[in-house]
């Protein structure tokens, strides 16, 4: 006995100890964090702050999130107000203490049965304190800070100044903060002269500001009026008659019609920039950094960009003003500007004429790439995964597209026998192009283009030469164009060089990290390539820059016969899409030039008006430069040279998993393309890869229809990069 307590009382005396432990220092942990919770002013509990955006030499080009805003007392606001807000964010508001243990329990249950969050458990008191003074984010260390934070302000403040402060508070989207000024703003009216279904809806909007705009949400906005309705109804402040009544009101009765240019608050200092700013903001919206933030433009954010405002003048101006080297034309344009080695933008043409929060044809189009994504998708891959050289040839032979009558032809209507990588692409042959991508594989073809930030999903010939279903926007190009030009190395474009809180504390984790897209080896062999293109040699002879040091690929995409019958487009002689993607070791530039919907003649592009795609890319290419030449491309430690062709020392061996034991196994491909070089360097007859001869392979299953009399017979340099192939893709490119 006296044995089982001596045991009872050691093992009693090791639990107070460690009870003790933890008390100190759970309440050491609560101190530091009470200690580290910001001050606790009115000023800071009622003041939303506007965010700035600052230029590449720290002047502030843009103010974002600036508040409208009217102030409006607790005294001025109805009853019926207070009601529906109440009702449905904080019933128990008059009766808690700033946190309600009640409304959390019911929260967790609610949304544990859910399995989602469905419910909040916080009080408008904690929501004053974590709109004002903290960040959205869900950690314990915020949840403590709120929770004491409540209880401070509830016992600094009365109930009715703290509902004032959330009232005047609260983000309705559209730039609106406070409930007053949302009634202006929605209905023109003060609050006493709103109907209680129009009570509801701003009750409603603040829990999702932008999913419950009834402008842009309707249908989300009347099904959230009617929850606040229900929840006066539940709390006894509306009756059942007059719940049914006000369910069945239209959302939009009321509702001021606006258009999109009165939604828009700009405040921008020169409205050459609202591209760039368009692009900055979309950047911080789509952040995950700020996904938990109603209005991430109302923290006081310093944006500092990579905006080069003479250049961003210089491109836009050009759009809009259509001057030389554009020739003026009724279809669109848009253009990107990024720093090759590390992915920032430095300017950027959203369109001709481009007003704030339009559409942006630099970052939000959907367009064919045509030829210009033959590196990307055709040959990259191949240098990257089977060793292959630029002097490795394809068949340049009749290619019938399997299931059809089609063949896939070449701008001059010819052609070649056994052509040279370096040939196929400098002069943008079509049929070598599909048979390189149908001897690489559509999966590893689809694995190299991803870490380039390209997306493919078709595996049908017609995708090699861009004139599929998969569209692009220049800054997608010119971020998969930049990583060859910087030793493999793949930066997501970005405007954003870093952000401060409104502490002045930078934000970290907020850019994506560089990635290893492909070998030095392979980034280089391409380049070397590409530098053919702005020869005499190539297709693009006028994107020449003397003294520079570039590579660059063209490419077009044609209309199909439809817009010939619809709109008498000369579907032969004319361009839908002509782009234009060159890049020195400092700087890329994309240009595009195309139709940005399909319902008349005048928006097709002729030879002429295309070709000057290349003299654009080249001129703002200087201007980027400031017409000094940059610094040559080196070649890598792991490229060696084999007669006159450049090849890789270094394999990737990421996809040899791919097609094992088949004709595209990596492993076998390697070994015919070092045979290959064995018998080149021995001056026998060029022992020909057995994929790139078959006519018709396995890939050909795709019933994919192309049109054989959309390409120009014109050898002009323009036209010798257009896929001869039907546009399958939707003509608006919004």
């Amino acid at each position: 006995m006296n044995k089982w307590k001596t045991v009872i009382k050691y093992v009693s005396a090791t639990f107070f100890f460690i009870i003790t432990v933890f008390s100190i220092v759970f309440s050491m942990f609560l101190l530091n964090e009470f200690r580290n919770s910001p001050e606790l002013t009115k000023e800071n509990l009622v003041d939303a702050l506007s965010s700035r955006i600052y230029d590449k030499n720290n002047n502030l080009i843009a103010t974002v999130g600036n508040e409208r805003r009217e102030f409006v007392s607790v005294e001025e606001i109805p009853k019926e107000v207070k009601d529906a807000v109440l009702s449905v964010e904080d019933s128990r508001f008059y009766s808690h203490v700033g946190v309600d243990p009640k409304r959390i329990a019911k929260a967790f249950i609610v949304n544990l049965s859910a399995g989602s969050s469905l419910e909040g458990g916080s009080t408008i008191t904690q929501q004053v304190v974590k709109t004002s003074l903290l960040t959205s984010s869900k950690t314990y260390e915020r949840k403590i800070q709120e929770a004491f934070l409540s209880l401070k302000l509830e016992s600094k403040y009365t109930k009715d100044d703290i509902l004032e402060m959330y009232l005047n508070k609260i983000f309705y989207s559209d730039h609106q903060y406070g409930i007053k000024s949302a009634a202006k703003y929605f209905y023109n009216k003060e609050l006493s002269e709103l109907t209680t279904p129009q009570i509801a809806l701003l009750a409603g909007i603040p829990q999702q500001p932008v999913a419950y705009n009834p402008y842009d949400n309707p249908s989300s906005a009347l099904e959230r009026r009617n929850t606040v309705l229900y929840a006066m109804y539940n709390n006894d402040k509306i009756t059942r008659a007059q719940y049914e009544e006000y369910i069945n009101t239209p959302i939009e009765e009321g509702l001021v019609q606006k258009s999109k240019e009165d939604r828009q608050l700009q405040n921008i200092s020169n409205p050459k920039y609202a591209a760039y700013v368009d692009m900055v903001v979309n950047e911080v919206k789509n952040s995950k950094l700020f996904a938990e933030e109603k209005d991430p433009f109302a923290l006081g954010l310093h944006i500092y960009t990579n905006l080069d405002p003479e250049l961003q003048e210089y491109v836009q101006d050009m759009l809009d003003t259509q001057s030389a080297p554009m020739v003026k034309h009724a279809s669109q344009a848009a253009v990107t500007v990024l720093n090759t080695k590390n992915g920032l933008v430095d300017a950027i043409g959203g369109g001709k004429n481009y007003k704030y929060g339009g559409f942006n044809f630099a970052t939000d189009a959907k367009v064919q790439a045509g030829s210009s994504i033959k590196p990307i998708l055709d040959y990259a891959p191949g240098i990257e995964y089977y060793g292959w050289d630029s002097l490795t040839t394809f068949s340049d032979t009749p290619y019938l597209i399997a299931g059809t009558n089609h063949y896939i032809q070449n701008w001059d209507r010819a052609y070649h026998g056994n052509v040279t990588m370096r040939r196929a692409l400098a002069m943008s042959y079509n049929v070598p192009a599909v048979r390189a991508f149908e001897s690489v594989g559509f999966e590893r073809s689809k694995h190299f283009a991803s870490k380039l930030g390209i997306e493919l999903s078709s595996e049908a010939p017609t995708s090699a030469i861009g004139g599929n279903v998969d569209t692009v926007s220049p800054i997608n190009m010119a971020g998969a164009f930049a990583a060859f030009g910087n030793e493999g190395i793949y930066n997501k474009p970005s405007g954003i060089v870093k952000i401060l809180d409104k502490y002045n504390n930078e934000i970290n984790n907020f850019k994506e990290q560089p990635i290893r897209a492909m070998n030095a080896s392979t980034a280089f062999i391409m380049t070397d390539i590409l530098k053919d293109v702005v020869t005499t040699n190539g297709t693009s002879p006028n994107g020449k820059v003397d003294g520079f040091d570039l590579a660059a690929k063209s490419g077009s995409s044609t209309f199909d016969e439809s817009a010939s019958r619809m709109y008498g487009i000369d579907v032969v002689n004319s361009t839908k899409d002509s782009w234009m993607v060159g890049y020195t070791t400092e700087h890329t530039v994309a240009v595009w030039q195309g139709a940005d919907s399909v319902d008349s003649a005048s928006k097709a592009l002729s030879s002429n008006q295309a070709q000057t795609t290349q003299l654009i890319m080249a001129d703002i290419i200087k201007k980027a430069h400031k017409n000094v030449a940059p610094p040559s491309f080196q070649v890598p430690s792991t490229v060696a040279k084999s007669g006159n062709a450049y090849y890789a020392t270094d394999r990737n061996t990421e996809t040899d998993n791919m097609y094992v034991g088949t004709i595209r196994d990596s492993v076998y491909q390697a070994k015919i393309s070092e045979r290959n070089r064995e018998t080149r360097n021995n001056d026998r007859p060029t022992v020909n890869n057995n994929t790139n001869n078959n006519n018709n392979t396995n890939n050909n299953r795709n019933n994919t229809t192309t049109n054989n009399t959309n390409s120009n017979n014109n050898s002009t340099a323009n036209n010798r990069n257009r896929s001869s192939t039907q546009n399958n893709s939707n003509s608006n490119n919004r």
